[in-house]
């Protein structure tokens, strides 16, 4: 299984290189990062997520950046090591567009978190904010996800440019409002990736994983033959189909599944190790 050829492992988060606690064996992931930076090679965070659960979680294992990028917030937001290659900022009047519509929808959204780099703002209305405790994305809740995450009662406390919107419904799939989406003239050159596990995130139509790492891949000079990514979402799927060897978790969705053969899967799940081992047995130390 030993592929020395590879010179990047790409890998989402939540379902992925997370285990269903939102943790991962860290002694594996430094043992990774370890061999990783002796090789010359890189690690990106491909996710949903925004940069400082990314950096709370794994700065820690590579301070100087020279081994760990990331495709933060479903590619919106890319970062190699620790220098900004781009930013998809949302058009302010489409922000503003999406923030006067979710309060009349019904049902409301859960969870409603307009992100931008280092920063995270929920209107109070939503139960997120409300209610204590109220899980989001099956997985947690906003204080896992949003760190940093402050209640706003008006649109002009948003005061830093927005990159992504995250939207949750506990019961409902939220399809209402991807109608609203791709029927409102003001929301034209918006798209949301699909995760199919309940989150819709709200991003520009050039922003998604794939185009992350072609942006990465162009910086560092690597072709899409000489990476691996791993996932488990629908969201994913751009991104596994862009790099030359993809791997999907034996607890993906089944549509996911239905896109890939068997000796595509990593060798165990998110709960066992199943991105590390892999990466593991494809390196050569």
């Amino acid at each position: 299984m030993t592929n020395t050829n590879l010179r990047l492992f790409a890998a989402d988060m939540d379902g992925t290189l997370l285990d269903n606690d939102n943790a991962f064996n860290r002694r594996k992931f430094a043992e990774v990062i370890g061999i990783l930076r002796r090789q010359q090679k890189k690690f990106v965070i491909a996710t949903g997520n925004q940069t400082i659960r990314i950096n709370k979680m794994f700065l820690p294992f590579d301070s100087d950046g020279q081994v760990i990028s990331m495709v933060a917030e479903n590619g919106a937001f890319i970062q190699n090591g620790q220098n900004l290659l781009h930013q998809s900022i949302i058009d302010p009047i489409k922000t503003k567009r999406i923030y006067d519509l979710l309060p009349t929808l019904n049902p409301r959204p859960t969870l409603v978190v307009f992100a931008g780099k280092d920063a995270a703002f929920a209107p109070t209305w939503q139960e997120s904010v409300q209610v204590e405790g109220t899980r989001i994305f099956f997985a947690g809740t906003i204080d896992d996800f949003y760190p940093n995450w402050v209640p706003i009662k008006t649109f002009a406390e948003i005061n830093v440019p927005i990159d992504k919107i995250s939207l949750s419904w506990t019961n409902d799939s939220g399809q209402g409002f991807l109608d609203l989406l791709n029927s409102d003239p003001i929301l034209s050159g918006l798209r949301s990736p699909i995760s199919g596990f309940g989150a819709i995130d709200i991003v520009n139509k050039n922003a998604d994983k794939a185009s992350g790492l072609q942006l990465l891949a162009k910086e560092l000079q690597i072709k899409p033959e000489e990476m691996a990514a791993f996932g488990d979402g629908l969201n994913d799927l751009e991104m596994l189909q862009y790099v030359g060897h993809p791997y999907i978790m034996p607890n993906s969705q089944d549509e996911l599944k239905s896109y890939f053969n068997q000796d595509q899967y990593t060798v165990s799940d998110n709960n066992h190790d199943g991105v590390l081992d892999t990466i593991l047995k494809l390196l050569d130390d």
